[in-house]
């Protein structure tokens, strides 16, 4: 096995790092494979968290003092 310097890759490490497979190619030919030492991260889709908070409590807005009741209700509940 032969073994690139980073000077001789520079490049494809932007690439190698994001977990992308680079192909080397001549004359359309298929010479080898950089693979990464990490797997490409697989995005996950986040939730709709705006729909979440509809679907929750619809059009409520909240006054302070409710607020203010909410969080010490939810304070003693963790420290009771």
């Amino acid at each position: 096995m032969s073994t690139l310097t980073l000077d001789q890759t520079t490049p494809y490490a932007s690439l190698l790092m994001a977990g992308e497979v680079v192909s080397v190619m001549q004359g359309g030919k298929k010479l080898g494979v950089f693979l990464p030492t990490t797997p490409k991260p697989q995005s996950v889709p986040l939730p709709d968290f705006r729909a979440r908070l509809r679907q929750t409590w619809g059009n409520r807005v909240f006054s302070e003092a409710e607020v203010q009741e909410m969080r010490e209700a939810e304070l003693e509940h963790c420290h009771g």
